[in-house]
């Protein structure tokens, strides 16, 4: 998911917005088709898939032909609106229309839309699935005590490296590091020795107010205690005492990337850079397992990300797909019911079967790990046994507090001014959005 987010209009809004939702259902059309058939309409990315042949289908069809077949007279019509700042732009506007979909999918923005009462609580849907669902996958989303998203598949973050690069520096591969210090003391080593040919780490910088680098530097941020936000997550706290020593080993791993590399703004790119043999280590997701052979790296190898001292077991959940059932729905029940049916182990498999994504559903990742390759195996484990985190919904102004922490960062890589005074003006810049 490389497009950056894009926030909702502004909160001032809101007022309008919810005199809208409550006129919706005099204005809405019937959700029947007239001929006894109920259409329920879900926006999602899968809907470009329908016409696919094949591999590339399996799992768009099976949403729609396994749920009319369990869900007699329903229609499924998958549409596609778009992703980040698209569907979120397209989604407001349809809200505040009345045309708003039954279902539709999303990434780390649902809490702005559950804050204007725009989508229906799924705790009672989860029933049974409560204990077969990893939890951090929808907790990012939760509001005022209510689930509100359950994931269709999710992934994570581990250490990826290049064996030939960090054999040929003279270290040894089936020995990765462990801490910190053995991270940046191979990255230095590699650096050091073998540039411009390799060197020791790829670091993603910041891009205007895109995720992609908050997203793996909050695995950092994790381990080591160090949360991005306070008061039940809903505020930002950018200046973080634990903050500082990770920051100050942010600054230093990136002495060890690629000359202009950091700020790449394509980020295919920017990581293929170790599957070509340019670096020896980054934090990679768990779809990098399929991506480093297909950019051909004959000895791409992956373990947990180097904790601390002192610090934890800790992991970022990232491309952590979500349904949500609108509140404007013409069929409340129908559309929880289709959230409920995405994060069944059944489902999720599918998904696996087509794209190699990780599923939320504990089931599914227990039968999946013993037909799966070790390097999968590790980002299950990962994904069953770390502490797990999600980045932050702000419910208000989410662009502009992105931004303020990714002018942080980029001050952070490119000048040598003190750690302390640049979480402290982030933090003001951060506040001042969210008022």
């Amino acid at each position: 998911m490389k497009k950056a987010p894009f926030a909702p209009p502004d909160l001032r809004i809101a007022g309008l917005f919810i005199c809208f939702l409550v006129l919706v259902p005099l204005l809405a059309a019937c959700g029947s088709s007239g001929n006894g058939t109920t259409t329920l309409v879900v926006w999602t990315v899968e809907a470009n898939r329908l016409a696919k042949s094949g591999q590339e289908g399996v799992y768009a069809h099976y949403l729609v032909d396994q749920f009319q077949k369990e869900h007699p007279n329903v229609k499924v019509k998958l549409e596609d609106h778009g992703w980040d700042e698209e569907l979120r732009q397209n989604l407001t506007t349809a809200l505040l229309g009345g045309t708003a979909p039954d279902v539709v999918i999303g990434e780390s923005f649902f809490r702005q839309f559950a804050a204007l009462n725009a989508l229906l609580p799924l705790e009672n849907e989860l029933g049974d699935l409560k204990n077969d669902v990893v939890p951090a996958t929808y907790e990012g989303s939760m509001y005022q005590g209510h689930i509100y998203t359950l994931s269709a598949y999710t992934g994570v973050f581990g250490l990826e490296r290049n064996c030939e690069v960090v054999k040929k520096a003279g270290f040894d591969c089936d020995k990765p590091p462990q801490t910190w210090d053995e991270l940046l003391k191979q990255a230095q080593t590699i650096t050091q020795k073998e540039q411009p040919n390799h060197y020791g780490y790829t670091l993603q910088g910041p891009a205007g107010f895109s995720i992609g680098a908050v997203l793996r530097l909050s695995v950092y941020l994790a381990q080591a205690g160090a949360s991005l936000c306070k008061d039940d997550c809903s505020k930002p706290w950018f200046d973080n005492p634990k903050a500082v020593p990770v920051y100050e080993f942010i600054r230093k791993l990136n002495k060890t990337t690629p000359p202009g590399l950091t700020f790449n703004s394509d980020e295919g790119q920017l990581y293929m850079q170790l599957h070509k043999g340019k670096t020896a280590y980054q934090i990679g997701g768990s779809w990098h397992v399929a991506a480093s052979k297909t950019n051909g790296c004959g000895d791409c190898r992956y373990s947990p990300v180097p904790i601390p001292q002192g610090g934890k077991n800790a992991s970022v959940l990232v491309a952590d797909v979500q349904y949500a059932a609108l509140k404007q729905s013409k069929n409340p029940d129908l559309a929880k019911a289709f959230v409920r049916f995405i994060a069944r182990d059944d489902t999720q498999l599918k998904a696996y079967e087509e794209r190699q994504t990780l599923p939320t559903n504990k089931k599914a990742l227990q039968k999946l790990r013993s037909q799966v390759d070790p390097a999968t195996q590790q980002f299950i484990d990962t994904l069953l046994n770390s502490e797990l985190h999600s980045l932050p919904q702000w419910t208000k102004n989410p662009q502009k507090v992105w931004s303020a922490y990714n002018d942080m960062l980029t001050k952070l890589l490119t000048t040598d001014a003190p750690v302390p005074q640049l979480l402290s003006d982030a933090q003001k810049a951060a506040e001042q959005a969210v008022q």
